[in-house]
């Protein structure tokens, strides 16, 4: 009895996995109706969106087609070479829009990685686009301060994204659906000279070439109550006569084209005609320094080389102006990134020879909505070259923040033990695919019998080798192929105990016969599945589970043992919480940066079921925003949302 209880269990597992795959299949979010102005003149219609599952089927897809595009895309046409073409910027379209500022500080408002999930994505917008917002404030990283106070930061004149404005993939449809509708709905227009809006690329923006982002950003327009000004994919804007911002494209390969070298090289030059030193915050695509090896940096190409290369040349630039008896001096205090989905912060020690010249903050800030990567990999210290000029000196930059925190990281990995579980679509699609292989297996006689087991051990070696493609050092790699073989012959085992061994174990418990009630004879014969294959649903459920089970331990194994597949470990179970976002106050003397943090994102596409859009629009824009908060979500504002860092740099 309790041997066909067991069958049937495993038969109730397998049809539960397909009615959650077909019902998340069948779902469609209803078309939203807001309008783009408070006047409620123009409609607008999108579709709001979950979050990006990446190991569904069409996840795969997308990332393998994206891996190949990187690999090839820029061989074919580089658009940024095409861009000297278009329009230029005066390079003072920011402070000469400055509205509603009073003339002795610049606010500017940083976020990246936005347009996943509606309701992450939404939440975070939220929060930016309102005209002030008092948070409470308790430096996390300071644990001998314990007061908590209180800071009235405003919106932003500007709003800089740092790259993949949307997922998957940026198209017409992505960018309407995941990022425009939901900045239209918490900012419609207010038909008054609002923020300007700014954007760097991601890879996920660079993957259709740049065509969709180029008419998102780059054709002087107005999104929400946001105005576009740039022209090309890359911007140096002053932000103070002597505080500039710069906006590198240096997608997707971590290299720069010559003619935005040269761009950012005549800037330079420009800007120290009428100033003796200028501040640069230098905004890039990735941060590269998290698996920067110095001691490797002559053996093998760098993207930290990439990012070298770039100061260098426009330091070098700036040096040459004193032939034409000008001496003037360029200072990159910040480097900023997003890219992967956390905050961290790397810090210089004010002790080291020469602090005032050098970068003094390496920022990744990428919490704008796209799942949460994890932090506990990075490391407590980073050794980084001066990057300013040619010598060999190397500096050391301590972890002075991170969000979410280590222990809570840590503690999200082990997700993955039950990853078959919570990627129940990866685990459907090893269902379909152990079909293909308990079909052959049973119905051929040839060598393709035994073939056909290496179907699912060669997709998952293709699925790692593709998908967690990254520049690592040859001991890294030979690291990863050793890995990757040891996948392919774990899981080549599973098939072979499942085809080959469990039918002669005699486990009578799991042969097809316990389905005489739904005719399964008839249903193999129709099938012209052979006589004699007794075991085709068991095997079928079994190897699928235990493949699922096998590639979710896996990831865990890489990473806590080598800190490889981060992204991979991260993306196993969407992280909807822990968002984060930037907010700059710029003045003659100083950069504050003002690190805000969210721990739980509102059910904003609940909240639509309840209420319609143009209404909640109206509440938004007449409410104080912790009531809205409070009445509409049930959270405590002050508890959920803070200020958890505090960055002052003195000019």
């Amino acid at each position: 009895m309790m041997e066909t209880l067991f069958f049937y269990l495993l038969l109730l597992v397998a049809v539960t996995f397909l009615i959650f795959y077909f019902k998340d299949s069948l779902y469609a979010s209803k078309k939203v109706k807001i309008f783009k102005d408070v006047d409620e003149k123009y409609p607008y219609y999108f579709i709001p969106q979950k979050p990006v599952k990446w190991f569904d089927f069409t996840g795969l897809m997308n990332s393998f087609r994206m891996v190949s595009l990187s690999a090839d895309i820029l061989s074919i046409i580089d658009k940024r070479e095409m861009q000297t073409a278009l329009g230029k910027d005066t390079g003072r379209e920011l402070i000469e829009n400055n509205c509603d500022e009073p003339e002795d500080e610049f606010w500017f408002d940083f976020i990246a990685d936005t347009g996943d999930g509606f309701d992450a994505t939404t939440s975070v917008f939220y929060h930016l686009t309102r005209d002030s917002y008092i948070y409470s404030f308790k430096n996390e990283f300071n644990r001998d301060v314990e007061d908590e106070v209180e800071i009235k930061l405003k919106r932003g004149s500007v709003l800089v994204v740092g790259g993949d404005l949307v997922y998957p993939v940026g198209s017409e449809i992505n960018y309407r659906d995941r990022f425009k509708g939901p900045l239209r709905l918490v900012a419609p227009d207010t038909k008054e000279a609002g923020p300007i809006l700014i954007a760097t690329p991601g890879n996920h923006d660079w993957y259709d070439g740049l065509s969709a982002f180029f008419r998102l950003m780059c054709q002087r327009s107005k999104i929400s109550d946001y105005r576009t000004v740039q022209n090309r994919s890359y911007f140096a804007y002053s932000l103070r006569d002597n505080v500039h911002l710069m906006g590198i494209d240096n997608q997707l390969l971590g290299d720069i084209d010559i003619p935005q070298m040269t761009f950012f090289t005549e800037y330079v030059e420009r800007i120290s005609k009428g100033n003796d030193t200028n501040h640069i915050i230098l905004l890039i695509a990735e941060p590269y320094w998290y698996n920067y090896q110095i001691k490797d940096r002559h053996k093998r190409r760098q993207r930290m080389d990439s990012l070298e290369y770039i100061i260098r040349t426009m330091k070098e630039a700036v040096r040459k102006l004193e032939a034409s008896n000008i001496k003037s001096e360029i200072i990159f205090d910040v480097v900023l990134t997003g890219d992967i989905h956390h905050y961290s912060h790397y810090k210089l020690d004010e002790n080291e020879k020469g602090y005032d010249k050098e970068i003094k903050h390496y920022i990744t800030s990428g919490g704008g909505g796209a799942f949460g990567h994890v932090t506990d990999f990075l490391k407590d210290t980073i050794t980084l070259p001066i990057l300013q000029n040619t010598t060999t000196t190397e500096l050391t930059y301590k972890l002075n923040g991170r969000y979410p925190s280590k222990e809570k990281s840590g503690k999200k990995t082990f997700w993955n033990l039950i990853f078959f579980i919570i990627n129940y679509e990866f685990t459907v699609l090893l269902f379909f695919l152990s079909l293909i292989v308990t079909y052959t297996h049973c119905y051929s006689d040839s060598i393709l019998k035994g073939l056909i087991l290496f179907l699912i051990p060669v997709i998952f070696h293709f699925t790692i080798t593709k998908v967690t493609n990254t520049e690592c050092s040859g001991k890294e790699e030979w690291t990863s192929r050793i890995l990757r073989g040891f996948l392919f012959i774990l899981s080549f085992a599973v098939q072979w105990f499942v085809f080959m061994k469990l039918p002669t174990y005699g486990f009578a418990f799991l042969k097809d016969s316990h389905l005489s009630f739904i005719h399964i004879n008839e249903i193999k014969s129709f099938f012209k599945i052979p006589a004699g294959c007794d075991y085709f649903v068991s095997q079928l459920i079994i190897s699928a589970l235990l493949q699922s089970i096998l590639f979710g331990w896996y990831i865990l194994f890489g990473y806590h043992f080598f800190k490889l597949y981060v992204t991979e470990i991260s993306s196993g179970k969407i992280n909807t919480g822990n968002k984060n976002f930037l907010k700059f106050k710029i003045t003659d003397k100083e950069i504050v940066i003002y690190v805000v943090a969210i721990k739980k994102t509102y059910q904003w596409m609940n909240l639509l079921k309840k209420k319609q859009a143009s209404h909640l629009q109206k509440e938004m824009l007449t409410e104080d925003p912790k009531k809205f908060i409070k009445d509409n979500f049930k959270l405590d504002p002050d508890k959920n949302v803070k200020i958890i860092d505090k960055i002052t740099i003195s000019l």
